[in-house]
């Protein structure tokens, strides 16, 4: 019932939508309402004119409507808009896809989600793949990964796999193991002869296993792909199906633009599609899924260059340096506090980070490096000031860690050295709370979520959710980031109360931030004249109210290009 009301409520945002986006007469001016003109200041104004989908000019309504008296008049109603809001790390089409599958979410027991693979398996037919995301071992007593068997008596007859909320662990089933023909024993390492833990390193990632040396069906890293590569893969309509659901759901949480994360090059030619369809109404800036095999070939005729209207491009290279802290996957310079064994996993070798980062420079290419713990940080610094040393001009691509999760203290100040662009998500911070002290132990947690400690100037992050890890709405992450609190408020004064950051700085990430983590920040991230009129409208000012308010309110207008791309009610625009 809930998934028929969530396509419902996606029908008629797709409605609005498709009404909406037509094209901008030459001239308008927003008026009767207050526009926040952004960073630096966040100047405040009465009216701003637009001109074929960029500003011209703000101020006053008076002023603007004796320049430019045959303007079409936009009224705001008395609402609140900010420069359009941007996701600086998400994955657009994997959004899309977890709507089809089993949310696991709010499970907080194997056993649960068990009953809800058993309640989508009676829909299923016998013999097709079951797939899940979203479980969270974090949130079980006891907080351990599981083994397969219950879930394999339960659902004997569909092959199930359960993606981990952060996709960087799986589950699979006995029948998803047999398919993929990875359920027989396997020659065991322990991490030393004291641990507990059986396990086999396969495929760049950790393969858990049972007594018996069969695998316990806890996959994870890369060895999640053992199972993967047999799970048949979606044709391109529902691959264009997907990107069209995640739109849907991100334009309904406010935003404008996406940084997607690791896309491949049939992705690239389904949005361009899309694009030139007049489908695509969210600006989409995309980074090319790149590995340890990357070379020229791989990349040849990106970068995509912007088309008229800045909705699509390709800008850069998604790379892994390790996997995530839930899973324990992310790689540590000393062992996990509540693990002591181990150390996490690295995905890439120095070596091969190395030669991806050059492959990106050569072709002019943004490097983007998923860093989670504090030697894959570590490692990317190292690449990044090597490549930096053979060519110093390799600054002007804008060099971007994703996520910087956990930084040593000592590498804390080599971000501003070397230019490097902390790309971080305030919401890991939160979700992560309840355990993270836990696998860092009390010293190492000063350099985790730290993005006060990484920037002097915190409005230069760029700031995103990395959804579906995390929910797409980003007043979740503008309140995460000024209170390091849950949403209940505790704990009083935050998880980490030195690395909070004010409403503007928040909200500075999350515009002018992000468009200069993508290069981008000459034409978008303010209301500056000739910058795209791209706007974020609230019934409330975000910048000004209490902060548990922006977890109960949300956007109702989404501008792009100077065009209402979607309003959730009617009568809202003239």
């Amino acid at each position: 019932m809930l998934r028929l009301q969530s396509l419902f409520a996606a029908l008629v945002t797709a409605l609005a939508i498709s009404a909406c986006a037509t094209p901008a007469p030459r001239e308008r001016l927003f008026c009767n309402g207050t526009i926040y003109l952004g960073a630096p200041d966040w100047t405040k104004v009465e009216a701003l004119l637009v001109r074929d989908g960029r500003v011209v000019a703000a101020g006053s309504r008076e002023e603007l409507e004796r320049q430019s008296p045959d303007a079409e008049r936009i009224d705001l109603h008395g609402w609140v808009a900010v420069p359009g809001l941007q996701d600086a790390h998400g994955h657009f089409e994997g959004l899309g896809a977890t709507e089809e599958w089993v949310d696991l979410r709010d499970c907080r027991s194997f056993a649960k989600v068990i009953e809800l693979v058993v309640e989508r398996a009676k829909e299923t037919p016998k013999g097709s793949w079951i797939r899940a995301r979203g479980w969270d071992q974090n949130l079980w007593n006891p907080p351990e990964f599981p083994t397969h068997e219950a879930l394999s008596a339960a659902v004997p007859d569909h092959p199930v796999l359960l993606e981990r909320v952060d996709g960087h662990a799986a589950i699979a089933n006995l029948a998803a193991m047999r398919v993929a023909g990875v359920d027989g024993p396997r020659e065991s390492e322990a991490f030393d002869a004291g641990s507990p833990i059986l396990q086999a390193f396969d495929a760049g990632g950790r393969v858990l296993l049972g007594a018996d040396k069969r695998p316990t069906g806890v996959f994870i890293d890369d060895a999640c792909r053992l199972v993967e590569r047999a799970v048949p893969p979606p044709t391109r309509e529902q691959r264009k199906a997907r990107f069209l659901e995640a739109q849907v759901l991100l334009l309904g949480e406010g935003l404008t633009a996406v940084h997607d994360m690791g896309i491949d090059r049939e992705g690239i030619e389904i949005l361009r599609e899309l694009r030139d369809e007049g489908r695509l109404h969210l600006r989409a800036i995309e980074y090319l899924s790149g590995g340890a095999a990357m070379d020229e070939r791989t990349v040849a005729g990106l970068p995509l260059a912007p088309d008229e209207r800045d909705m699509l491009s390709v800008v850069g290279v998604k790379l892994y340096a390790d996997g995530a802290l839930g899973s324990r996957g992310a790689a540590l310079l000393e062992p996990y506090h509540d693990e002591p064994t181990n150390s996490g996993l690295t995905l890439l070798s120095q070596e091969e980070l190395e030669h991806a980062i050059a492959v990106c420079a050569a072709q002019g290419l943004q490097p983007a490096v998923h860093a989670i713990g504090d030697r894959a940080n570590r490692m990317v610094l190292d690449a990044y000031a090597k490549q930096l040393a053979r060519d110093p001009k390799f600054r002007e691509l804008r060099l971007r860690v994703e996520h910087a999760q956990v930084v040593s203290p000592q590498d804390w100040a080599r971000f501003e050295e070397l230019g490097a662009i902390a790309s971080m998500q305030p919401t890991h911070a939160t979700s992560d709370m309840p355990w993270a002290p836990a696998r860092l132990g009390p010293e190492r947690i000063r350099g985790a979520y730290a993005w006060r400690r990484l920037v002097k100037d915190p409005s230069l992050l760029a700031f995103g959710s990395d959804f579906p890890v995390e929910p797409c709405d980003p007043l979740d992450g503008v309140y995460s980031a000024i209170t390091c609190a849950r949403p209940d408020g505790t704990p009083a004064g935050g998880f980490l109360p030195d690395q909070r950051l004010s409403a503007r700085e928040a909200f500075s990430a999350f515009t002018f931030g992000a468009a200069r983590a993508a290069r981008q920040e000459d034409r978008r991230g303010r209301l500056a004249p000739g910058y795209f009129a791209d706007m974020t409208v609230f019934p409330f000012d975000p910048l000004e109210c209490e902060p548990a308010k922006l977890l109960r309110e949300e956007a109702t207008q989404v501008i792009i290009n100077g065009e209402c791309v979607l309003r959730k009610f009617l009568g809202c625009f003239n």
